[in-house]
């Protein structure tokens, strides 16, 4: 039988088979596509510019069947990038010539099919997509062909809308059924993009995320140096007795305020002589820069930094992209991270650092966690009890009158109150006891009767002197607190009349639903109403420290005072999970990591192979 017939008999069996139904494929599945790519009447593929590639050509060849749809606008911006990154990985390969790329157009719809992107000109939408291609295709006139080896691989054009690949060695062997995916997560590392390879890759990520150097994160076996911004060669072991920033630079995208600042830190630090160096890794393959970048505006952005780079496309940005997260691929709130701070010969890995140069500026330098909690518990520390409050100041609870002159006295006081509420409530509906302002009020119809009743208490801040203190500022509703208020209630009862005990100074700092306050065992004061900070202090006390702004996110602050009226605890988080005080384990530097991780959503991140920490704020 000659090749006509051959190819005649072939396509028959073929077009049966799949008139009615798509054919189920998977890997390690043995294709024959001289069967499916050509047919009795064509022998050869087309390249855009019109030359013919005859299937000979094609032998002991690898194949990438790559299907795009061509009638809906929908899968344009895919198909891009994927065509993009791919032209890349084609062009590296290409000297091998062993690899080739096969472009085949989907345009089927259902009859029924309705979508608003839905193109009524699918061969020239084919044509523009095929006019960037390097590659080959069957021709756009052979629909049969081209539907023929979509069913074959288990393509429906009606429900078809992204773009897909197939790939398979010179023996036809399909290895992967979408390698797609792999162009931008890997690059031409990724080649042959089969299950294996992805593996290996991996296990070197885990392996570079385990155990960081600089070495295996920024060199390769063929290269073992960065670039200067005059072409200059600088060995990356020369690098490893410094503080190295990474920074993660899409033009056009990135802030330029970050930069702006980076380069006054990177200039302060040459003046102090400090080890501080910082790489660029100009991005090129994100979907903000894969079509406005190239190696001219690499250079043109470069020669603007006083830093180290990563050579443009080297393929280590795709590394370090995979091992960071980088813009985000985390799933998550977290912000991308810009600058990964690497400590000298792998001390710590900070990922954070270009929020921490942005909010708390250049003096956070080299702009880790840890240095932002030394800087703030310094700034803490300065504070103390008799800062808060001038010693004359008195907290009034209610009207003028009888003196209280301790808070045991209060308490006393308030054990004989609920005697008598339990006795009216026996007559009447129950009472509800609310302290309001400066004043215990309940239900209006027994105000005179027991207002007669309720001494006055005035407690001067001097009577806190040589006290142990916790001061408590709310603002907002009480459900919000009424837990931490639980369990702080729980542990002054259990302290009160041992050499444990301390004080609670507990302002509100908004006006709330009040019933529930009666319940608690120290005086409620009202914020703004005689209680009131010092100017100076409001901004640092209910803010973090520095210049950045950023507002704390809970909606209560604790601080707690030694007897000698020293500062061991400030947070916007407070828990009771120590029974001795100030009721937290650590110490400020500690709670203040936890609060800022916390606020600022730092309290992990995951790098995206393997889901593991790659840094964890405090080790």
């Amino acid at each position: 039988m000659d090749q006509k017939e051959t190819f005649k008999s072939r396509s028959f069996e073929v077009e049966t088979q799949d008139k009615d139904e798509l054919t189920d494929i998977k890997e390690g599945d043995v294709i024959n596509l001289w069967d499916l790519l050509f047919s009795e009447k064509r022998d050869y593929l087309i390249k855009y510019n019109g030359h013919k590639v005859k299937a000979e050509q094609l032998g002991g060849k690898a194949m990438l069947i790559y299907f795009v749809p061509v009638s809906l606008d929908l899968s344009s911006v895919m198909e891009t990038e994927y065509t993009t990154l791919l032209i890349d990985i084609y062009n590296d390969l290409l000297p091998n010539n062993d690899f080739e790329v096969i472009v085949v157009a989907v345009d089927e719809i259902r009859a029924n099919f309705s979508f608003p992107q839905y193109r009524r000109d699918p061969e020239k939408n084919f044509e523009l997509m095929f006019s960037r291609m390097p590659w080959i295709a069957i021709p756009f006139s052979d629909k049969a062909s081209r539907k023929r080896l979509a069913r074959r691989f288990g393509i429906s054009g009606g429900n078809f809308s992204f773009t897909i690949s197939f790939f398979l060695d010179s023996k036809g062997i399909l290895l992967t059924r979408n390698a797609c995916p792999y162009f931008r997560i890997y690059g031409t590392l990724g080649y042959p993009f089969t299950d294996e390879r992805i593996k290996y890759l991996k296990s070197e990520d885990d392996e570079a995320a385990n155990h960081p150097s600089l070495e295996t994160l920024l060199g390769s076996p063929l290269r073992d140096y960065v670039i200067s911004n005059k072409e200059d060669r600088v060995p990356i072991h020369s690098l490893k007795d410094k503080v190295v920033a990474l920074y993660f630079y899409e033009d056009g995208l990135t802030d330029d305020e970050l930069t702006v600042k980076l380069k006054m830190a990177y200039k302060g630090s040459a003046k102090t002589k400090e080890n501080f160096e910082v790489v660029l890794l100009y991005l090129y393959d994100t979907q903000g820069t894969l079509h406005s970048t190239n190696e001219e505006s690499f250079w043109k952005t470069f020669r603007n930094m006083p830093w180290l780079a990563l050579p443009f496309k080297d393929p280590n940005h795709k590394k370090l992209r995979r091992i960071f997260g980088y813009p985000n691929d985390l799933n998550g709130p977290e912000r991308p991270p810009t600058l990964v701070i690497f400590g000298p010969n792998g001390e710590f890995v900070e990922p954070c650092g270009g929020d921490i140069l942005m909010d708390f500026g250049a003096h956070a330098c080299p702009f880790t966690r840890k240095r932002l909690a030394k800087l703030e518990t310094e700034k803490i520390k300065e504070l103390k009890l008799e800062m808060l409050w001038d010693p004359n100041t008195v907290f009034r609870v209610v009207k003028d009158g009888l003196e209280a002159s301790s808070f045991s006295n209060l308490l006393k006081f308030e054990n004989a109150l609920s005697k008598i509420r339990s006795k009216l409530e026996m007559l009447w509906d129950p009472i509800t006891f609310v302290r309001v302002k400066h004043r215990l009020e309940f239900l209006p119809n027994f105000y005179p009767l027991v207002e007669l009743m309720i001494p006055n208490s005035k407690i001067p801040f001097s009577q806190f002197t040589g006290k142990r203190v916790l001061i408590y500022f709310e603002w907002g509703g009480y459900y919000e607190h009424s837990l931490k208020l639980s369990m702080m209630k729980e542990i002054y009862l259990q302290k009160k009349g041992t050499g444990d005990e301390f004080e609670v100074i507990h302002i509100k700092k908004s006006l709330s639903n009040n019933k529930f306050v009666a319940g608690l065992p120290w005086l409620v004061h009202y914020y703004g109403e005689g209680y009131s900070l010092p100017a100076e202090l409001e901004e640092s006390i209910f803010n973090f420290q520095y210049d950045h702004g950023l507002k704390p996110t809970q909606k209560c602050l604790l601080l707690a005072f030694e007897r000698d009226g020293s500062i061991v605890r400030k947070t916007f988080k407070p828990t009771f999970d120590n029974n001795l005080f100030p009721f937290f384990a650590g110490g400020l530097e500690e709670e203040f990591l936890d609060q800022i991780n916390f606020a600022l959503r730092w309290s992990y991140w995951k790098y995206q192979s393997q889901k593991k920490p790659i840094y964890k704020s405090r080790q």
